[in-house]
């Protein structure tokens, strides 16, 4: 059977028309491409206004050292920021709380953290509760917070500091000037940058958290660009309505919002929404801060982010704070930005409606279409198989095109690092390729299966792919129903012969929605996950140009993909011309000191990369990284050890066992564990046997069986930690116990040379004093 390689209703197009058609939405998708996400320029604000320069002094005054739970830098800044509330007239509350959590491996093992926080809660009281002691009385609340605590690694200035600075800037700006009407509280939260840990003891313990009924979260994981708000899964329309009025250009979509959800989980998705507060959390994207936040130092951060940062807290606190706050039981908003329009936003309510119409109107279309132009169903089932096969084949040709071209995956790297052009370029050249390979394909596949049949097959792919993302991602939903549905409408439209004299304005249309949602979407994805990782990018891109296949499928392919190969080529030499200067940035220390009580000796132990030569210096002797199995598990990565010398004040874990008996088939072990070092962060784990019940001083820990059972602790300091096991049957099993120290005896060390680069930051490196039991 031979295909009409046409639609119905758009014969004898004007090829002008349609040229001129693309070439408009083009111009419009190559704006949306390369347009960056520019930080607003403040107005000249007032003395009494946020004031970036204070703020930025916070930051340097906190994020001198790394700042994990329980150690001494982490106590610094604590009372920094409680010296800083005072001055402004304000008592801060330290809210201290054990905080536990457990996640479950594959094969049945578990981690448990288990932390002692420290939380500074400051209370700003409003008109509506004046002359009530603090905290008395159920007024509705707004809570701002931040966490103020680091990685061990990084020295935290963006991700902790910055946010913890603006807070404390937006706290003297509203103090100084009228009060609001609502109280606001301001929680700035310890053991945050890794399990949500603080706001996690202070939404389940601190008596005010039922108080609260809007809470304004904010955490970097970038160090420039504009703040913008990346999730409202637990907001309401009222929220959503006080950010897009009051905040400076506000950004943000939820799209991006179910990104950040998988790259950077905070684990309190369920608690949030158990609290019923309508909760807004924002983030500054732009700018790496490197694996493990290495980069992230106060010389890097953008002082204007941190000016937007302020802004957008001292706006969206003033609307709220004067006005009615939403009511308990917010279920989640859809959100996303339009050129022109500002933020759209809408319930979650309305996903599932919007997904049962779109669903409905693709069956429209196919009825439609096979009983006016003779079309067999499975032709259009045939035409959305080879959809997906045509889009993974391109995918994989472009992806192993990346990899051909040398040098690429450095200067992306740089770029990012050094925030230069270059990215923009390698951006547009990837999804143009992208795009030129699948109209190539496209075309061959239409010449055999017909022009509407590979339309409707795209329509058909579209809507159960909707169905999949409204069920678990509906934040995303928008990016396909909007353009769905106007693609289903313009094509139901063109098989009526009432709208003959719109057969280029109706397609055109038609790819509106899908060029203004879709591409800052492709952009900022492709952005995120980088050129290395297509797949996510290239169903953006193919999905753009299927929905856009009414406008695409009248012009010449000659026309359309040449003049993207050559973009593209023009982009990629346009990358590899814009070489950017990365700046020179200190890095943490790696090295480890690890002193050993069954071996009653030292070592040094360093990861498994090339050596420079003060690090050689202390390994002279070692030929190549080694596994150890026995200090770091089974599955521990290889190193690079030498001998230490072993230095006595650092003292072993105190380990004794108490107890040792049977309790029917149940073997009951009790052992005390006490840190004499005070130790920030104590590591346990057991080997050769799995608990089927844990307890740590009474509270428990683990009430089920798990082969592989491992426990963290945060801020124990030397109090006696008494561990209580039963395990089925006799097994025999090693407990193994790790404390781990901020910093290395450097007097141990040799000198390192005052102008090798690069520099090292401050009280990084580790050391570790570890100790066994053998229970037998």
């Amino acid at each position: 059977m031979r295909h009409d390689p046409t639609l119905p209703g758009m014969p004898g197009v004007n090829p002008a028309a349609v040229a001129l058609s693309l070439a408009v939405l083009a111009v419009l998708i190559g704006w949306l491409s390369l347009r960056p996400h520019a930080v607003p320029a403040p107005a000249a604000a007032p003395a009494s206004g946020f004031v970036a320069a204070r703020a930025l002094a916070h930051v340097n005054a906190l994020a001198q050292a790394p700042r994990p739970a329980g150690s001494r830098a982490n106590a610094a800044a604590r009372d920094y920021i409680a010296a800083q509330v005072r001055s402004l007239g304000l008592e801060p509350a330290i809210q201290t709380e054990t905080v536990q959590t457990a996640a479950e491996g594959p094969m049945r093992t578990v981690r448990v953290t288990l932390a002692t926080v420290h939380n500074i809660v400051v209370r700003k009281p409003g008109r509506a509760s004046k002359g009530h002691a603090a905290g008395a009385g159920d007024a509705p609340a707004i809570m701002a917070t931040a966490h103020y605590d680091s990685g061990a690694g990084t020295l935290g200035a963006a991700d902790g500091a910055m946010s913890a600075a603006a807070l404390l800037e937006a706290l003297r700006v509203l103090q100084a000037g009228a009060p609001l009407d609502n109280d606001v509280l301001f929680v700035f939260t310890d053991a945050d940058s890794g399990e949500a840990l603080g706001t996690r003891g202070f939404l389940a313990s601190h008596p005010w958290a039922r108080r609260v009924r809007l809470l304004l979260r904010f955490d970097n994981p970038g160090n420039r660009g504009p703040l913008a708000l990346v999730d409202a899964a637990h907001a309401d329309g009222i929220a959503l309505a006080a950010f897009a009025r009051a905040a400076p250009a506000p950004q943000g979509n939820s799209f991006m919002a179910e990104l950040y959800a998988d790259i950077r989980p905070r684990n309190t998705d369920g608690l949030l929404h158990a609290n019923s507060a309508s909760v807004l959390q924002f983030a500054t994207g732009g700018g790496t801060l490197g694996r493990g936040a290495v980069h992230d130092i106060p010389q890097r951060l953008s002082g204007a982010s941190l000016q937007h940062e302020g802004n957008t807290m001292l706006a969206l606190l003033r609307e709220a704070g004067n006005r009615p706050l939403p009511a308990p039981g917010a279920r989640g908003q859809v959100f996303f930005a339009v050129p022109g329009l500002g933020i759209v936003h809408y319930p979650y309510a309305l996903v599932w409606p919007l997904t049962v119409l779109a669903c409905v109107l693709s069956v429209l279309v196919c009825r439609s279409t096979m009983r006016r132009a003779r079309v067999a169903g499975t032709d259009i089932i045939h035409a959305g198989f080879n959809f997906l096969f045509m889009g993974a084949l391109v995918t994989f040709i472009v992806h192993l095109g990346h990899g051909a071209l040398p040098g690429l995956d450095w200067r992306w790297d740089a770029a990012v690092l050094a925030d230069d052009e270059g990215i923009r370029w390698q951006v547009l050249a990837f999804a143009l390729l992208l795009a030129a390979g699948f109209i190539v394909v496209q075309r061959r596949l239409q010449a055999r299966l017909g022009a509407l049949c590979m339309l409707l097959g795209v329509l058909c792919v579209a809507t159960l792919a909707l169905v999949a993302v409204s069920w678990g991602a509906p934040g995303a939903s928008y990016l396909l129903a909007w353009p769905l549905l106007a693609a289903q409408g313009a094509l139901l439209m063109l098989l009526s012969k009432r709208f003959a004299n719109h057969r280029v304005a109706l397609p055109a249309l038609a790819a509106l929605p899908a060029a203004v949602l879709i591409v800052p979407a492709l952009r900022d994805s492709l952005g995120l996950v980088s050129p290395t990782w297509l797949v996510l990018p290239a169903a953006l891109v193919f999905t753009l140009l299927g929905l856009c296949g009414l406008l695409l499928h009248e012009a010449g392919a000659r026309f359309v993909v040449r003049p993207l190969l050559l973009a593209a080529a023009a982009s990629i030499v346009l990358a590899y011309l814009a070489t950017p200067r990365v700046p020179e940035m200190p890095t943490p220390n790696q090295m480890v000191y690890f002193k050993d009580t069954p071996s009653w000796r030292a070592f040094w132990l360093y990861p498994p990369v090339p050596l420079d030569p003060w690090t050689r210096s202390v390994f002279p002797n070692t030929l190549h990284p080694y596994q150890l199995p026995y200090l770091f598990g089974p599955s521990g990565k290889r190193v690079w050890y030498a001998a230490a010398p072993r230095n006595d004040a650092i003292a072993y874990p105190h380990l004794l066992i108490e107890k040792l008996e049977w309790r029917g088939d149940t073997k009951h072990v009790e052992f005390l564990l006490r840190s004499k070092n005070r130790a920030p962060h104590i590591a346990l784990r057991i080997d050769g046997a799995g608990p089927k019940q844990a307890s740590l001083n009474g509270r428990v820990l683990t009430d089920t069986f798990y082969r592989g059972w491992r426990i963290d602790l945060y801020g124990m300091e030397d109090q006696d930690l008494r561990f209580a096991f039963d395990f089925y049957g006799d097994p025999a099993f090693t407990v193994f116990v790790q404390e781990y120290l901020p910093g290395v005896p450097e007097r141990d060390l040799p000198p390192r040379p005052a102008a090798m680069r690069p520099a090292l930051l401050p009280l990084t490196g580790t050391t570790i004093s570890a100790d066994i039991l053998r229970i037998e």
